[in-house]
Formats: C-alpha cells, sequence, structure tokens
C-alpha cells in the first residue's frame, strides 16, 4: 500500500502528505478488500480528481493555501468512493465505537492526541490497528485514542 507520507508524495503532493490520512483510509480498501494495488501516481491521480471536482475541498479563502479551516476536507465520502474505485457507499454521519451500524461495514476511525491536539483518520477502532496511513504508525494512533463519535461508516456494496 502507498502510505500519505511517501517520499514521492510529500514532494509532489505535500497537502496529501499532511492532510490524506482519511483520503488514504478509504483508498486502501482497494488495496487490501478488492485486490487493486495502489501506485504512487494512481493515488496521486485520484487526489487530484477528487480536489478537481470538489470532493475534496480547495483554497476557500484563496490565499494560496490548503492549510486553513475547512480546506482539504473530504465533502462527499461517496463520490470519493466512486472516484478511488472502491465498492462503498458512506453512510452519512459520525458514529460511535459501539453504535450497531459499525458491526459488519468498513470504518474509518478518527483518533486524537491531546499532547498534540492533532485528529488523524485510520483503519481500526483499537491498537493494534487494522491501517495507518503513516508508514512506520502515527504518534497519534501511538499516544492518542480514538473520538468517541469518530466513526465513518462505510457499506460494502459487492
Amino acid at each position: 500500500m502507498v502510505y500519505q507520507n511517501d517520499p514521492r508524495i510529500k514532494k509532489e503532493r505535500p497537502y496529501l502528505a499532511k492532510y490524506g490520512c482519511a483520503f488514504t483510509s478509504l483508498a486502501y480498501y482497494r488495496e487490501k478488500y478488492q485486490g487493486i494495488p495502489w501506485h504512487v501516481d494512481g493515488l496521486i491521480a485520484a487526489w487530484d480528481a477528487a480536489m478537481r471536482v470538489g470532493v475534496i475541498s480547495g483554497d476557500l479563502n484563496g490565499d494560496g493555501d490548503y492549510d486553513d479551516g475547512g480546506e482539504c476536507e473530504i465533502q462527499n465520502w461517496t463520490a470519493l468512493c466512486n472516484i478511488l474505485g472502491v465498492h462503498l457507499r458512506n453512510v452519512e454521519g459520525h458514529f460511535a465505537i459501539d453504535d450497531p451500524l459499525v458491526k459488519g461495514n468498513y470504518i474509518i476511525c478518527a483518533w486524537f492526541n491531546p499532547r498534540t491536539d492533532y485528529t488523524h483518520f485510520v483503519v481500526g477502532t483499537h491498537r493494534p490497528v487494522e491501517f495507518d496511513p503513516i508508514a512506520g504508525g502515527s504518534v497519534t494512533v501511538k499516544e492518542g485514542f480514538p473520538l468517541r463519535n469518530g466513526l465513518r461508516v462505510f457499506q460494502r456494496l459487492s
């Protein structure tokens, strides 16, 4: 799997490297469960396509970067599933670990590290997580905890 902190991604798409954890956690499904591997070029192309059509928000205030509130955030999870070629459909909302919808579905979980005040999306609600988009594992998962209502739920289509 290609990780969001891949050296080429860090150089060519620094905002994917910085903010692409939810995107990469969703892309992981294709490789793991559909058996279709990702390569850096393909992941970058999918990121660019999602940005181009507004599925991931762009530079909202026109200051030339994507570091402000609301920027580089997924606006339409199901449309992103289509761009990534994953056979999933988003269930709208944020869910708790004990919500009945969680069982049997694909889950992306927001983890929070109070020391760094950073939120990071991964596949998994307990350590060790199934997939952390940071190669070698993120500080957020190592030191933090899953957010109570931090789950994004996706129904499998096939």
